[in-house]
C-alpha cells in the first residue's frame, strides 16, 4: 500500500512539473555558449556561469558548454567565474522570446586576484536557431513609439496590415498570447488585445514556420511577455487621453423611433406582431 501511495505522489509531481514547463513555453529564451582558456583554447569545465541580478546560473560541462534555460526577455550581464582565472562579464546580452542568445567566454589565468574583465556581447546578424520570420519589439522601443496599444505596435511590422491581418490572414486566424496564455473571444474567434503597453516587456511577431508548441494558428503569432514586479521598488504608469466631442455610438441613434430599442414600442406594425405572438 505504501509503495502505491509513493508512486501516485511521484506521478502527481511529474504531472505538475510538466504543466509548469508547458506554461513557460513561448514566454522565455535561453543563453548558451562555451567557456575556453584564452591562451590554449582548451575547454574549461565546472565554470560558474550566472546572470547578474538573478538567481539563474549553471556550471559548464566537461567540454566547456553551458545552457541557461527559462530566461525572461530582456538585456542582461552574464558572468563567468572559476578559481585561478580572472572573472569575465559580458554585458548587453539581449534575450528574446523563443530564441537562443550565444555567449562565449575566453578566460585568462591569474596568479593574484584582480579586477574582472567586461566585454560587450556580439549581436549576430543571422541567428542559427531562427527558421521563421520573427520581429521582436522590446519595452525600451515601445516606450519611445507614439502608440497606445499592442495592435498598433504589431501593425508597424512588415507583412502586417491594419486589424492584425498577418500574411493575408484575418485576425481570427492569428494566435495572440500573453505570458503563454491564449487570449481569444470564443464568440467570434477574435484575439483580445487590450493589454496596456506599460506592462509589456517584449512583443514577438512570427509570420510563418511556427514551432510545434503552437496550435490553432494559421496566419501568424503575436506573443506578448509582461514585466515582472521589482523586489525593492514600486512603480506605475499614468496614461492621459482626450478626444474631441463625438457620438458615443455607431449607426442609427438609440433615440431614433426606428432603432431596435424603441421600434417595438412605437411602430404599430412591429408592436402588433409582438402582441399577436405573445397572445
Amino acid at each position: 500500500m505504501l509503495h502505491k501511495i509513493i508512486r501516485r505522489l511521484m506521478l502527481g509531481c511529474l504531472f505538475f512539473c510538466l504543466l509548469a514547463a508547458l506554461a513557460r513555453a513561448g514566454t522565455s529564451g535561453k543563453i548558451a555558449g562555451r567557456v575556453t582558456d584564452k591562451t590554449s583554447g582548451e575547454p574549461l569545465p565546472s565554470v560558474n556561469v550566472t546572470i547578474e541580478g538573478t538567481t539563474l546560473g549553471v556550471a559548464s560541462t566537461i567540454d566547456g558548454y553551458f545552457t541557461i534555460l527559462n530566461v525572461s526577455p530582456g538585456i542582461y550581464k552574464v558572468k563567468a567565474s572559476l578559481i585561478g582565472y580572472r572573472n569575465v562579464v559580458v554585458s548587453e546580452v539581449r534575450v528574446r522570446i523563443d530564441q537562443t542568445s550565444t555567449v562565449n567566454f575566453a578566460m585568462a589565468e591569474e596568479a593574484v586576484a584582480s579586477g574582472e574583465i567586461t566585454v560587450i556581447a556580439e549581436r549576430k546578424v543571422v541567428k542559427e536557431d531562427v527558421s521563421t520570420s520573427v520581429a521582436a519589439v522590446s519595452s525600451e522601443e515601445v516606450e519611445v513609439l507614439p502608440l497606445t496599444n499592442v495592435t498598433e505596435v504589431v501593425n508597424l511590422q512588415a507583412g502586417v496590415e491594419s486589424g492584425l491581418v498577418i500574411r493575408g490572414g484575418g485576425a481570427e486566424e492569428a494566435l495572440f498570447e500573453v505570458d503563454g496564455v491564449t487570449l481569444r473571444d470564443p464568440r467570434n474567434n477574435q484575439p483580445i488585445t487590450g493589454i496596456p503597453l506599460s506592462a509589456v516587456q517584449e512583443i514577438s511577431i512570427e509570420r510563418g514556420g511556427f514551432n510545434a508548441e503552437y496550435g490553432q494558428v494559421r496566419s501568424g503569432i503575436v506573443n506578448v511577455v509582461t514585466k515582472e514586479g521589482s523586489k525593492t521598488d514600486y512603480n506605475g504608469t499614468v496614461t492621459l487621453r482626450y478626444s474631441p466631442p463625438a457620438a458615443k455610438y455607431f449607426g442609427i441613434s438609440p433615440f431614433d423611433p426606428n432603432s431596435m430599442w424603441l421600434r417595438p414600442y412605437l411602430d404599430p406594425t412591429v408592436d402588433g406582431n409582438e402582441k399577436r405572438r405573445m397572445g
